[in-house]
């Protein structure tokens, strides 16, 4: 099911919502609905992921950055994302999806993401990284920064995303030896 009805308030906000600073969080509030539960009668797991990516969509919106690289004919694209679960929300709870740039590489933005209870309570947090594409390949980070917010500083990436970005570089390994795996044994009898 797709997520419009959370969509079109988000986009409503993050166009006419005063514009925040790149390393500002953006908060969204949301109520946990019927068509988010899972067989357990709880939010989905796939659903937070939903959430996050809505509430990251608003921080594209409200730091102007989606508006820079529109300009220019860049796309935002999800690199990767992980996920780790602490608590549930149950029918009508309502929830803070919380988006935070962590800082960045020569490709990689990478955010940190948390859901909490209205009281402050975490219930997931989440990484991400997300570069930009553009016609003739990959845009730098340094490009998009300059773009869209030329007076901020580098940010120092934390150690957990640093940990964790080793964590999914070997995914993508793994990734990379089962398609060959994968190649080898295409044709092989037994």
């Amino acid at each position: 099911m797709k997520l419009y009805f959370r969509m079109l308030p988000m986009a409503v906000r993050g166009l006419r919502g005063a514009p925040v600073e790149a390393t500002e969080p953006v908060r969204t509030q949301f109520r946990v609905l019927p068509a988010d539960l899972d067989v357990n009668m709880h939010l989905n797991n796939g659903r937070y992921m939903q959430l996050i990516d809505v509430n990251r969509l608003e921080w594209a919106l409200r730091t102007r950055v989606l508006h820079a690289c529109f300009k220019q004919g860049w796309r935002p694209i999800l690199g990767s994302s992980a996920i780790h679960f602490r608590r549930e929300l149950r029918l009508f709870d309502r929830g803070v999806a919380e988006t935070r740039l962590a800082g960045w590489d020569d490709r990689w933005f990478f955010f940190e993401h948390r859901v909490e209870t209205l009281d402050g309570r975490t219930v997931a947090t989440s990484l991400a990284k997300a570069a930009f594409r553009s016609a003739d390949g990959w845009v730098p980070t340094s490009a998009m920064v300059a773009l869209a917010a030329p007076d901020m500083t580098a940010l120092n990436l934390p150690e957990h995303v640093v940990t964790w970005q080793t964590l999914d570089e070997q995914f993508g390994q793994m990734a990379r030896k089962w398609k060959s795996g994968a190649a080898a044994s295409v044709g092989h009898t037994a």
